[in-house]
């Protein structure tokens, strides 16, 4: 192919499709080392809109020259909009936030179109409405999406790169670098990723991770209810995790891990808490932003650090909320960084409990996890966390209104009898909107204004979903 110089970089890339990896970080060094001129003269000024001449970096902005055979950038002042410069706007921008980051965002998409020929994500622009707002959806809608490695579509990308990259293009600001000094200083760095530089990118990272505590608490005496789940724990799980001994004894087996499933709202979280203060264990709740990491492998490294802290902390119960995000079904179109981390996790919670560690994992939606998750050592238990009943109920509303200035009419059992298939959050809710209610009319909670309430909410569980919940019950083997 020929070279053109003065050349918008779209229009190579038109030609070419991807750059040799040489070619496209030489083109990126110029590209950075002009907008960070640009950003280090507004330093004293709030980069807002009206300064947003770089705001929105795409390749047709970008002019190329030739130095012998190697690529130079040119960056033209943006004048007018192109029609493809959504896609290269960071997500704050819709929001008209315009920042140094912003810039590294629409930079790092070039350089991952320069290696790749592509873009991090595919767009879904057919059959589009006339509004702006249906192009942002959309767009929004791709980034859902975790990005692949460059170095999947171009082996010559490595590792490192693959790390500065999609950290550029992290959807998260606070994950990427802050200007194009940064970027540029990453890029141009001589000094590559071992694997102890990757270990303490991580650890940086692992700053993150929650703490494992062992929180006072009066355990199950402050869970309403649920007398029948917590029969269960204290014989299938409480006495084999204390006594061990005697159970060995017997060859039954100590238990690895649960699976709590059901609605929100139900107490999945509240009551696994409460476990952990009657069993007087250490423990820790992990949700899903918790493992999260822009660095490759960074994610394996974090879960192998929270077991590690668990060994450390033992015995200790690790809490999974929305286990459905940590270990989806590796079934269909998971990225293979979806499926190692997958892998990680499975391989770190088998036969944990060796090691002093009880796993629970929580779901609202028991489907799309992994099935490996249930196999024998890893989750022995499975629970079914369904809508409180009229008893635990009862007991809900006891607890929300003690404290509160309440009327001699107050019915509880009525008022049980009232909120079927109403959850925890529900009654807690109605209660607080009562309590509301009678503070504007300076009198004390009456049975009628409980009532009232309940007569305008509707329960936030509705029946199909129950249905869905005992279909999926009447099909697995779980409790």
């Amino acid at each position: 192919m020929s070279k053109k110089t003065g050349e918008p970089l779209s229009q190579l890339l038109e030609r070419k499709k991807r750059l040799p990896v040489q070619d496209a970080l030489s083109i990126q060094a110029d590209l950075l080392k002009q907008l960070n001129a640009v950003q280090e003269g507004f330093q004293t000024a709030p980069w807002n809109r009206e300064l947003r001449e770089y705001g929105n970096v795409t390749p047709d902005h970008i002019l190329i020259a030739y130095d012998g055979d190697t690529p130079k950038a040119v960056l033209e002042p943006i004048k007018n909009e192109v029609s493809d410069s959504q896609i290269h706007l960071a997500p704050e921008c819709f929001w008209e936030v315009y920042l140094p980051a912003s810039d590294v965002f629409s930079a790092g998409i070039i350089l991952y179109r320069m290696i790749t020929g592509r873009s991090p994500w595919e767009y879904d622009f057919d059959n589009l409405s006339d509004g702006p707002e249906d192009i942002a959806t959309r767009i929004f809608a791709a980034r859902k999406t975790r990005p692949r490695r460059p170095s999947f579509y171009n082996d010559r990308c490595d590792d490192y790169l693959d790390e500065i990259i999609l950290k550029a293009i992290s959807t998260d600001i606070e994950l990427r670098y802050k200007t194009a000094g940064e970027f540029l200083s990453a890029l141009t760095s001589e000094k590559k990723a071992t694997d102890t530089d990757k270990h303490s990118a991580s650890m940086t990272l692992k700053e993150k991770l929650p703490e494992m505590e062992k929180k006072e608490g009066k355990g199950f005496d402050e869970v309403a209810g649920m007398a029948e789940i917590k029969e269960m724990f204290y014989h299938d799980i409480i006495l084999p995790l204390n006594d061990r001994k005697l159970y060995e004894e017997y060859k039954v087996t100590v238990p690895n891990g649960m699976l709590l499933y059901g609605p929100p709202g139900c107490g999945k979280t509240f009551i696994s808490q409460k476990f952990a203060e009657e069993i007087d264990y250490h423990f820790v709740q992990v949700k899903p932003s918790d493992l999260a990491s822009i660095y490759v492998h960074g994610t394996q490294e974090k879960i192998g650090e929270l077991f590690k802290a668990a060994r450390e902390k033992s015995p200790s119960i690790i809490f999974i909320d929305e286990v459905d995000a940590i270990l989806p079904s590796r079934q269909g179109n998971l990225y293979h960084s979806y499926a190692s981390e997958v892998n990680e996790f499975l391989a770190q919670m088998t036969e944990c409990h060796e090691h002093g560690i009880f796993i629970i994992a929580a779901t609202n939606c028991p489907e799309k996890i992994d099935p490996a998750i249930l196999r024998t050592g890893r989750m022995d238990k499975v629970f079914y966390i369904e809508p409180p009943d009229s008893d635990a109920r009862a007991e809900m509303f006891k607890l929300y209104l003690e404290g509160r200035p309440v009327d001699s009419d107050i019915d509880i059992k009525q008022l049980a009898e009232l909120s079927e298939n109403y959850v925890s959050s529900d009654i807690k809710f109605m209660v607080n909107e009562a309590s509301r209610n009678a503070l504007k009319e300076r009198v004390k909670i009456s049975q009628k204004h409980l009532e009232d309430v309940i007569k305008k909410t509707s329960p936030s569980v509705s029946e199909n979903q129950l249905r869905k919940y005992e279909a999926f019950k009447n099909t697995r083997v779980f409790v």
